[in-house]
C-alpha cells in the first residue's frame, strides 16, 4: 500500500495527493472489506483522480451522480463489482428556494447564506439560478436542516421545498470547444491563449487571487494544468481542460479546451 501509494504520488500536484490518499483507502476498503463507499460532492478534477486510483482495482464499480445530466459537482459510489446501480445510492435531495420577490438568486449569495449556516461545501451540489430564484442539489441528510434554516439569501426573504429531480432547473450554459497551442501548460499562458488576452495581464489578475483551478483559489503564474482542471478566470468565465496532446513542430504544446460563457 505505501509503495504503492508513493508511486502514484509521483503523477499528481501536492494539493491533489489528498485525494490520492482518500482515494486508495476508499478503494481497499471496498475491495478487501466488501464494503461500499459514498463520497461527498467532488468536482471533477477530484473525481477524474478518484476514477483513476479505484479503477486500478479489478472488480470494482465507480458511479457519479449529482442530480442532472450537466451536473459538475457529483458524489461518488464506490462498490464492489457484483453491485448493481440504484439512482437511491447517491443520498441526494433536490430543493427549490424561491425569493419572495420572484427575484433571481445569484450563485455566490446563495454558497454565502448556505455556508454562513456552517454547511460544509463538500455537501451541497450544483446551484442552479433561475428567474425567480435558484434550485439546489445536496446531501440528503441536509434535507432537515436546510428547509428549517434557510430563510434569507442576502436581502432577499425566501421559502424552500422540496421538488422532485426532474423539476430541477436547467439553466442553458453556452459553451465553446476549441484547440489551441501553448508555450507550456503555465496555467497563464493557457488562460492568455483561451480567452485571447494578455499573458502579462492574466499574470496580473492571477496575482491578485481572480483565478482559480479546480474551486481552489490560485495566485502563481507559474502553476501547471493538467487534463481534467477546471479554471477560472473573474470577469472572463471558465475553461475546461478537455485534453492534452501532442507537439507542434515548434514545440508548442495541443490543448482542447471547453469555455463557458
Amino acid at each position: 500500500m505505501r509503495r504503492e501509494k508513493e508511486t502514484l504520488f509521483m503523477h499528481f500536484r501536492p494539493e491533489e495527493r489528498i485525494v490520492v490518499e482518500r482515494a486508495l483507502d476508499w478503494a481497499w476498503k471496498v475491495a478487501h472489506q466488501h464494503q461500499t463507499v459514498l463520497t461527498n460532492f467532488l468536482d471533477p478534477r477530484e473525481r477524474d483522480i478518484v476514477n483513476m486510483v479505484v479503477r486500478r482495482q479489478p472488480d470494482l464499480n465507480v458511479w457519479s451522480d449529482g442530480g442532472h445530466a450537466d451536473a459538475e459537482r457529483r458524489r461518488v459510489f464506490i462498490a464492489p463489482g457484483y453491485v448493481v446501480e440504484d439512482p437511491e445510492m447517491f443520498g441526494l435531495t433536490y430543493l427549490r428556494i424561491e425569493a419572495n420577490r420572484g427575484k433571481k438568486l445569484e450563485h455566490p449569495d446563495v454558497l454565502g447564506a448556505l455556508l454562513g449556516l456552517g454547511i460544509k461545501r463538500e455537501k451541497l451540489g450544483d446551484i442552479l439560478p433561475h428567474d425567480t430564484g435558484c434550485d439546489l442539489v445536496a446531501a440528503s441528510e441536509l434535507e432537515g436542516l436546510l428547509l428549517v434554516q434557510v430563510g434569507q439569501i442576502g436581502r432577499e426573504h425566501v421559502n424552500i421545498r422540496t421538488i422532485a429531480r426532474d423539476e430541477l432547473a436547467h439553466p442553458s450554459q453556452k459553451k465553446r470547444v476549441h484547440a489551441v497551442t501553448v508555450a507550456s501548460l503555465r496555467i497563464d499562458a493557457v488562460l492568455a491563449e483561451g480567452f485571447r488576452i494578455s499573458r502579462s495581464k492574466v499574470a496580473q489578475l492571477i496575482k491578485s487571487g481572480k483565478c482559480k483551478a479546480n474551486h481552489k483559489i490560485v495566485d502563481q503564474p507559474d502553476f501547471t494544468v493538467a487534463q481534467g482542471d477546471l479554471l477560472s478566470l473573474r470577469g472572463f468565465g471558465r475553461l475546461y481542460v478537455e485534453s492534452i496532446g501532442g507537439n507542434t513542430k515548434k514545440g508548442r504544446i495541443w490543448l482542447d479546451l471547453v469555455e463557458f460563457a
